[in-house]
């Protein structure tokens, strides 16, 4: 399976949700790893999530979340295991260090 961005003005289609959003530089950065996951990686839509909610974060308010997680396979996910992958994405022009 080849997934490709698609972008349709300012929204950018997100298959892991299965709707369009608003085509942010982060969203667009995310996206474009979600594919570069399925295509070069050979990871499943399937065994993936975005925006997760994380459970017991100390972060600020307690509602943190993971731009994108994976687990080992479509039944891991299911059974909510725990995932072997969590990606925090940003914009291109955020830097650390």
């Amino acid at each position: 399976m080849s997934l490709e961005l698609q972008i349709n003005g300012n929204k950018i289609f997100a298959p892991l949700l299965g709707k369009e959003l608003i085509m942010t530089p982060e969203e667009h950065v995310r996206q474009k790893f979600i594919c570069r996951l399925v295509n070069h990686y050979q990871y499943t839509l399937e065994q993936m999530a975005q925006e997760v909610k994380l459970t017991g974060s100390k972060r600020g308010t307690g509602r943190a979340s993971a731009d994108i997680v994976i687990w080992r396979s479509k039944e891991d996910k299911l059974k909510k295991l725990n995932p072997i992958i969590v990606v925090e994405c940003k914009a291109d022009y955020i830097t650390y260090g």
